[in-house]
This record gives structure tokens, C-alpha cells and sequence, in this order.
């Protein structure tokens, strides 16, 4: 007997250069990832609202809404949704600014 299916994670990725992104998009669907490329944060919160995704990866610097006020939202609209900040950034101050906000999110540089 076959053992059942296990559901494709979803990821959505929220960066303004998104284009760039292409080969690290096309190596997470290669292995059996459904990944939705967004290039801003209010687009994201609308996919977010339609669907549920296992893993935000979120970028800090976006033209409008930063990537820290997305978070926001995200958070008073769903407290346990996974996210990983992204940013360009070598300023502490990114780092410190989301600790202090007390947001949970993993923070990785790029």
C-alpha cells in the first residue's frame, strides 16, 4: 500500500527585486516547493488572506510598506505564521529595530 501524498509546502517570498531571485525560486520548486514571488508588501498580505503558507521570507527594504509593518500585519492576523526576514542591510539598527518590536521572525542577511 502506498503511503499517502504529503502536501506541497508553500512559500510565499516578498522581495522588490524578485527577478534576481529567479534561480533560488526555480531551486526551491525543483524540490517540490510551490513558492508565490511577490514584489510588495500589500500584494502579499492579500495572497496571505486568500491561502495559507508554511514560510514567509520577507525582505526588510521595499519601496512602501517595509518589510517590518508587513510584518505587522501578518502577525495580528496570524501570531504563529512562519517568517524569515530578509535584508541587504548591515546596519544593526534592522536587527534591533525587529527585536525591539518583539517579533519573532528568524533574521537573516543577505
Amino acid at each position: 500500500m502506498n503511503a499517502p501524498a504529503r502536501p506541497t509546502k508553500r512559500i510565499l517570498w516578498v522581495d522588490d527585486e524578485i527577478d534576481l531571485l529567479k534561480p533560488h525560486l526555480l531551486f526551491l520548486q525543483a524540490r517540490g516547493y510551490h513558492v508565490d514571488a511577490i514584489s510588495n508588501g500589500d500584494d502579499a498580505l492579500e495572497l496571505m488572506r486568500e491561502a495559507p503558507y508554511d514560510l514567509v521570507l520577507l525582505d526588510e527594504q521595499m519601496p512602501g510598506r517595509r518589510g517590518l509593518e508587513v510584518l505587522q500585519v501578518m502577525r495580528r492576523e496570524d501570531p504563529h505564521q512562519r517568517v524569515v526576514m530578509v535584508t541587504k542591510s548591515e546596519e544593526d539598527l534592522t536587527m534591533t529595530e525587529a527585536k525591539t518590536e518583539e517579533h519573532t521572525s528568524e533574521l537573516q542577511s543577505h
